[in-house]
């Protein structure tokens, strides 16, 4: 499902009386109408590979009717072309000239805006239990599109990906600091949901430089907090732990339960994926402690199911349970559902380590479920790949290669080559 297109209320007219050129043709394109030239020049300062109608609709400040009219008669001038059904593309091969006064950067604030308020309220749709960001209200003729379900926000955020990153590097070579980091922020989750660990860690990247220029303690936490989770999903684990060892300094000194609580939380994970799940165990468990002291209930969840997690791995099986078991009835109890996924995945783990594969696969299950309801293909291809253990060891070995294939290629599409290696060779074996 496409996300929704608002139409606009009356806006700032950019582009009063547009008509098209004579002729129909880009050869010794001259413009006849001023209006129309600036609309075709304003639409070339978007940075992405193409625009949607409703992003040039806040890039012209005009509405979307409008907007896509305008568009359409670009495409039978020869100036623009159609990459998509409601997609467009300025030809660079046309001639085109600012005009004193045309207000490019107040354009461009237009532009940056509506993608940075329509990924939040994507973010928002897909993820409630985020926090909800303050930004500062859109520019006035910037109206930001609105998804009217979760799948229509995740698929605008995977149809606007190349976009966003180019606005993302339009808004750090402009300087707009806190649009970078806020949109670090919104995109943070899908990113992880989809895998996209190259871009993860150049927007953190980018957002460390831009709160350090901030001055902003708490941003400053989180931009490396994040920086470090990153780097260690991209298997550099020395940059992760020096990440996420400022991130716990800047906290130390902030003083607040709630940033303490995110820096050991991502520590903790950082410390599992090199194999250290004592070190981890002890930062999941401070982690939940502070996020209790700081009311944050979907992340106190999210910090005893690690803490679960690890006791399970380490073979303490009655802590881990308890664990485990005190996640699931907090993510029940506020409707957080990407916390049930793990609070599930991570019983299933505990079963299976117990011999109670019938009560794994059942976990797994319920697991698969719910990450395939939110879109995580990320925690999707894990819990495949713990499904696929537990139906061999019960001997339903058809279901276990089908579900490691299904693993395998996730795990491809994400460039988690250790993971895939591990499934390519019981792949191998089960043949």
């Amino acid at each position: 499902m496409a996300a929704a297109h608002t139409t606009a209320p009356a806006r700032q007219n950019a582009s009063r009386d547009i008509t098209p050129t004579a002729g129909g043709t880009p050869t010794g394109y001259e413009p006849t109408n001023h209006a129309y030239h600036h609309a075709f020049h304003l639409l070339h300062l978007a940075p992405g590979p193409d625009i949607a109608v409703p992003a040039a609709a806040s890039l012209l400040a005009l509405d979307t009717g409008r907007t896509a009219a305008l568009l359409d008669r670009f495409v039978a001038d020869g100036l623009c072309e159609r990459t998509a059904p409601g997609r467009f593309r300025a030809r660079r091969d046309v001639p085109h000239r600012a005009v004193a006064g045309c207000g490019d950067g107040a354009a461009r604030r237009r532009l940056i805006d509506h993608y940075l308020h329509s990924a939040h309220r994507a973010d928002r749709l897909i993820a409630p239990h985020h926090p909800e960001l303050p930004l500062a209200p859109a520019g006035a003729g910037c109206v930001p599109e609105e998804p009217d379900s979760r799948e229509a926000a995740l698929q605008w955020l995977d149809t606007e990906h190349a976009c966003l990153v180019a606005v993302r590097e339009l808004a750090r070579e402009t300087s707009r600091h806190l649009v970078v980091f806020q949109l670090a922020q919104c995109l943070n989750g899908h990113y992880v949901r989809r895998g996209h660990t190259a871009q993860q860690l150049a927007q953190w990247a980018d957002a460390v430089r831009s709160t350090h220029a901030l001055g902003d303690p708490e941003a400053q936490i989180t931009a490396h907090r994040f920086a470090g989770q990153a780097a260690s999903r991209a298997g550099r684990h020395a940059a992760a732990v020096a990440q996420l060892g400022r991130a716990v300094r800047i906290a130390e000194r902030y003083g607040e339960p709630g940033p303490q609580a995110w820096a050991h939380y991502i520590f903790a994970w950082v410390e599992e994926t090199a194999g250290r799940d004592g070190e981890a165990l002890g930062h999941a468990v401070c982690a939940a402690s502070l996020f209790r002291r700081a009311a944050e209930w979907g992340a106190e969840a999210d910090a005893l199911n690690a803490a679960g997690w690890y006791h399970t791995r380490l073979g303490d099986l009655e802590q881990a349970g308890e664990y485990c078991v005190r996640a699931l009835d907090i993510a029940r109890r506020y409707g957080y559902r990407g916390g049930e996924a793990a609070a599930l995945d991570s019983l299933g783990l505990l079963a299976q380590r117990a011999g109670r594969h019938d009560e794994a696969l059942d976990s797994y299950r319920a697991a698969l479920d719910l990450c395939r309801e939110l879109g995580n293909t990320y925690q999707e291809a894990g819990a495949l790949d713990r499904l696929g253990d537990s139906y061999a060891a019960v001997g339903r070995f058809d279901e276990a290669r089908e579900a490691w294939a299904q693993a395998l290629g996730l795990y491809r599409s994400q460039q988690r080559l250790n993971e895939a290696g591990a499934v390519e060779r019981r792949l191998e074996k089960a043949c």
